[in-house]
């Protein structure tokens, strides 16, 4: 009970260096439980018709957030306990058994990630809400979701996050009896192997990063995706690492060139620093690139196909509604529960009349099956309602093309035969990507003149396609309305409806869900990450200390000792943000040129926001190493 308290006591004094890692165990618990709670969450699922397979898809964030913290809290604690590894030592010194005082950091570990564990556990409550909410506008839904607390999400959280503690704790608790007294008190003169530079590896950095962008762009003129994604990986990693370990030690070295400049104030200092810390930390900083870089194309690569589905939603239902089966009933009652609700007004009703032509068994030279034929002016009545301009008067030996999903008619003629057995002939005027109809079954319709639609409709029936613009297609009552409805009028084998708000929520429900998963995990990525850096910089910081002490000693001024940290602080930060920033900027290049994205746009919601969090970090990480070098006795 005595070292508990103890322990607590350090804790609570300590905090101050223990508040980054404390926040980003926090976050990454918080999010962690919330992805949990959403899977479990059946309300949601339902609502997004992929109960399984959002399930499915939530559990692998889940997974992916759980290896990264793993990864970060191991690598994290690795951080303090060499920090703390001359008071571990002055422990001993004083007589204090090992056993007690691994005990003691068994508890103070423990006291830590259970502290994180319960404040992010009940933050992921609060979160969880705000996530659902977020989910369903990127989705475009118009639905009220009640917050839930999972039970099963609380204990999945537990036991991982209780599983990890534990084994740190354990980790930490054995560190005692690791190393001798004098190897403790040494902690601080022990650093990383530092990696040895050469001018051949340094070249060789820009070429294998050149050329796995240049292999990448390939694919834009038709190379394979995944050979060329598989290759580019490859290549830009060992670039990468080459010129963290290599490139980057000879563009600070050409520094000292400039004699006016490496002899100003503290920059012969600051770089002979930086040229020794680079090498030291060359793996970190490269895998940090990577992971950036990831980061960045993963986000950008989920916005992307985000807003392609939108265009793609909004293409190719155009409409509200469109009742594909000419029933006179089912239009009555549907109009009927238009006019009764309460959120919606009728804005436009158009009817498009059409006839369907049966070809001859034969297809060949431009026949088809069957043709679905329209008029002229219920073309120009589509193009007018969608706000696009009227095509010029077709004559009566001549038919426009439509087909939103073809270059074009593959022939020069429309031959079909009606049912009266007369040949039809017709030259091509002109060809349409113009969507007509909401996902009509056949995307072919073609198109002639008034009088001619009038000569082919006395031999052939005519039946009806009726769209409907209101004035809220995503409010979810109205549609619940229709779809039971259309449970009364619908057969097995025939569409009767294609609403705009279904197939919105049928494609926004992929889509959507990869773009939240997708921001919320970089989230845990970058605040991961820029804690690591944060970590790695104060313990150099700390045995940099003495060295400042010296200067400060020899009348060095707290400002120019401020630059020099500040710039050997952004070289930590800023490389590895930049390197990854440019990685993914080719990637979300080609993606984007591939759905037809506007880069900018994709660029400005992934880098703007992610050099924002990376520079806070470096501006808090700078004022803590200060602090650390001046303030030290």
């Amino acid at each position: 009970m005595i070292l508990f308290n103890i322990a607590k006591k350090n804790v609570q004094k300590n905090f101050k260096g223990y508040f980054l890692y404390f926040f980003s165990i926090v976050f990454t618990v918080a999010i962690y439980y919330s992805f949990k709670n959403l899977q479990y969450n059946q309300s949601l699922g339902g609502a997004l018709k992929l109960l399984d397979r959002a399930g499915i898809i939530f559990n692998t964030a889940s997974i992916v957030i759980a290896l990264f913290s793993i990864l970060f809290i191991w690598y994290s604690n690795s951080f303090f306990i060499k920090k703390r590894k001359q008071e571990i030592g002055l422990y001993a010194l004083l007589g204090i058994e090992n056993k007690e005082i691994g005990l003691l950091l068994f508890f103070e570990t423990l006291i830590i990630g259970l502290t994180a564990l319960v404040i992010g556990i009940l933050s992921g409550v609060l979160i969880s809400k705000v996530m659902i909410d977020i989910l369903i506008h990127l989705i475009g839904l118009d639905l009220d979701i009640a917050l839930t607390i999972s039970l099963k999400g609380i204990i999945d959280t537990s036991i991982l996050f209780i599983g990890i503690f534990l084994v740190i704790a354990y980790q930490s608790n054995r560190i005692i009896y690791k190393f001798k007294l004098i190897d403790l008190f040494k902690a601080e003169n022990i650093s990383e192997k530092p990696i040895k530079e050469s001018k051949l590896l340094a070249l060789m950095s820009m070429i294998f990063i050149l050329g796995g962008y240049c292999v990448y762009l390939s694919v834009l003129k038709g190379f394979s995706v995944v050979a060329a994604s598989f290759t580019t990986l490859i290549m830009v990693i060992i670039g990468t690492m080459l010129f963290f370990s290599s490139l980057l030690y000879f563009i600070i070295k050409m520094q000292k060139k400039n004699e006016a400049k490496y002899y100003k104030g503290l920059n012969m200092l600051s770089t002979s620093q930086l040229l020794y810390r680079i090498r030291s930390n060359a793996k970190m900083l490269a895998t940090i690139a990577i992971l950036s870089a990831t980061t960045l194309t993963a986000i950008g690569a989920s916005i992307s196909l985000y807003y392609s589905t939108y265009d793609a939603v909004e293409r190719e239902t155009p409409y509200s509604y469109t009742i594909m089966k000419d029933d006179k009933n089912y239009v009555k009652e549907f109009e009927q529960a238009l006019s009764k609700s309460k959120n919606n007004k009728l804005i436009n009703k158009s009817i498009f009349t059409y006839i369907t032509l049966n070809a001859p068994k034969e297809t060949k030279n431009g026949f088809r099956p069957k043709y679905i034929v329209i008029s002229q002016s219920n073309l120009n009545q589509i193009l007018k309602i969608n706000k696009h301009k009227e095509v010029d008067k077709i004559k009566n030996n001549e038919f426009i093309y439509v087909n939103p999903k073809s270059s074009g008619f593959d022939g020069e003629k429309f031959n079909a035969i009606d049912k009266d057995g007369k040949n039809i002939e017709l030259k091509l005027k002109s060809n349409s990507k113009e969507r007509l109809y909401n996902l009509f079954s056949s995307d072919e319709t073609f198109v002639v003149s008034d009088s001619q639609f009038e000569n082919l409709k006395s031999n052939n029936e005519t039946s009806n396609y009726y769209t409907y613009n209101i004035t809220n297609p995503k409010d979810e009552t109205f549609n619940q309305t229709i779809l039971k409805l259309l449970k009364k009028y619908e057969t097995s084998n025939e569409l009767l409806i294609v609403s705009y708000y279904e197939n919105l929520k049928s494609e926004f429900s992929i889509s959507g869900l990869l773009m939240f998963i997708g921001v919320f995990i970089g989230l845990v990525f970058i605040i991961c990450t820029g804690s690591i850096i944060f970590f790695k910089l104060l313990s150099e910081g700390q045995d940099e200390a003495p060295r400042y002490a010296i200067l400060k000693k020899i009348g060095v001024e707290d400002e120019d000792i401020k630059t020099s940290v500040y710039k050997q602080v952004g070289v930590n930060f800023l490389i590895p943000l930049a390197v990854g920033s440019m990685h993914s900027t080719v990637a979300n290049y080609v993606i984007c040129r591939s759905a037809g994205q506007n880069l900018s746009v994709i660029m400005m919601w992934t880098l703007i926001p992610y050099s924002i969090i990376y520079i806070i970090y470096y501006l808090i990480t700078s004022k803590f190493y200060f602090n650390i070098v001046t303030k030290s006795k």
